[in-house]
């Protein structure tokens, strides 16, 4: 059998999965960590109490717990939403 050779594409109808550059890896992180680090600065400065009014009642909350509540709700849907636009 002749060896494979890397440069080539895969033959259509594989599916293979091209390698991921590590540069992407270290841009996504250093933008993950930048975005970290402004979320946590925004929530320690506004430690206020808000109100915040559910369908069915409204409670006080502090403010810092509902950015990050908020903050963890979106990073879950844009996740899901990424992965479903992928496949």
């Amino acid at each position: 059998m002749a060896d494979v050779d890397p440069t080539r594409s895969p033959v259509a109808g594989t599916k293979a999965r091209p390698a991921r550059k590590p540069r992407a890896l270290v841009s996504k992180t250093v933008a993950a960590v930048a975005v970290a680090f402004l979320l946590i600065a925004f929530g320690v400065s506004n430690d206020d109490r808000v109100p915040v009014d559910f369908l069915i009642f409204t409670r006080d909350s502090s403010l810092i717990l509902v950015i990050g509540v908020s903050a963890l709700l979106g990073a879950i849907i844009g996740g899901l939403v990424v992965r479903r636009r992928s496949r």
